[in-house]
C-alpha cells in the first residue's frame, strides 16, 4: 500500500512573521515607501514589523491594526498573521484580547484611522517663534536703552510723566517751576551728551543724558546752555522748535532769550 503524501509547507509559511511580510512584499516588487504611501504606516513601523522589532513598536492594539493592514495589501489574512506575530513574540503563549479589542477587530480598518499620530500643528510653531522674536526684541531694546517708537515718530518730546524725564523740583537746574516762569526749554537727547546749565543767571551746574531721555527746564529771565556734542539733541522752545546751536570756539552754546545779556 502506497503511503499517504503530505504537500510540504511553503517556504514562505516556514518563515517568522516578519520575515514572511518581507518575501511577499518583495515578490511584489514594493517598496516600503509605496507601502507607506497606501497603507499610511510609517516606514518606520513598517520596518520594525518585518525585524520583528517589538520595542519599536506603538501599543498592541495600533500595530495588530498595521499587521492587519499590511497583510490585506500583500493578499493573505492580516488577522492571522497579527495573531502569529504577537504568538511569536510571547514566546508561544497566546495574548489575551480584551472584549474592546475584539470588538474593534471586527470592524473594517482603513488606512486614515491608522495614521500616525498627529505632531504639533503649524500655527503652533508660528505662535513660538512670534513669541522668542518679541521676548528677544524686548530684550534687546533694554539692554541699550532704546526707545523703538521715539525713532518711529523721529521726535519724542513725552510729557514729563516719562520715566526718563529728569525734571524734579530738587534738582537745582530745574527746581525754580512754578506758573510764574515764562521761559520752558523742553530737550529729547538724540545721544548720550554733558551739557552745562544755568538759570536766571545763577551758578552753571554739569548734567549728565543718555540717548533717549527728555528733560524740561524753565526760568524767569534767561536760560544758558552748553553742549559739548553738535546735533545732540532736539530743542523746543515755548512749544516752538529751537534751532540747535551753531559752533562757536568749539563750543555750542544756547542763550535764551536770544537778546538777553551775557
Amino acid at each position: 500500500m502506497k503511503a499517504e503524501e503530505h504537500p510540504s509547507p511553503s517556504p514562505v509559511e516556514d518563515l517568522r512573521v516578519g520575515e514572511q511580510l518581507k518575501q511577499l512584499r518583495q515578490d511584489r516588487s514594493l517598496t516600503l515607501d509605496e507601502v507607506a504611501a497606501t497603507t499610511k504606516i510609517s516606514r518606520a513601523n513598517l520596518q520594525a514589523i518585518e525585524a520583528m522589532a517589538y520595542d519599536r513598536l506603538p501599543a498592541d492594539s495600533f500595530t495588530r491594526g498595521q499587521i492587519v493592514l499590511y497583510g490585506a495589501l500583500l493578499g493573505i489574512d492580516g488577522g492571522q498573521v497579527a495573531d502569529r506575530f504577537f504568538f511569536e513574540r510571547d514566546g508561544g503563549k497566546k495574548t489575551r484580547i480584551s472584549t474592546l479589542q475584539k470588538s474593534l477587530h471586527k470592524q473594517s480598518l482603513a488606512p486614515k484611522k491608522l495614521a500616525e499620530p498627529a505632531h504639533v500643528s503649524s500655527a503652533a510653531i508660528a505662535s513660538i517663534l512670534l513669541l522668542l522674536i518679541v521676548c528677544s526684541f524686548t530684550a534687546f531694546c533694554l539692554y541699550f536703552s532704546w526707545n523703538p517708537f521715539a525713532v518711529l515718530t523721529g521726535k519724542a518730546f513725552n510729557s514729563a510723566t516719562a520715566p526718563n524725564t529728569l525734571f524734579h523740583p530738587a534738582d537745582p537746574a530745574t527746581g525754580n517751576g512754578g506758573a510764574h516762569n515764562q521761559l520752558k526749554l523742553q530737550i529729547f537727547f538724540k545721544k548720550d551728551s554733558r551739557i552745562l546749565v544755568s538759570i536766571d543767571h545763577k551758578p552753571a551746574l554739569e548734567q549728565l543724558y543718555t540717548k533717549g531721555t527728555t528733560a524740561l527746564w524753565e526760568a524767569e529771565k534767561q536760560l544758558l546752555l552748553e553742549f559739548f556734542e553738535p546735533d545732540s539733541a532736539d530743542l523746543q522752545f515755548n512749544g516752538a522748535p529751537e534751532p540747535f546751536p551753531n559752533e562757536v570756539d568749539g563750543h555750542y552754546r544756547l542763550r535764551l532769550p536770544a537778546t538777553a545779556s551775557p
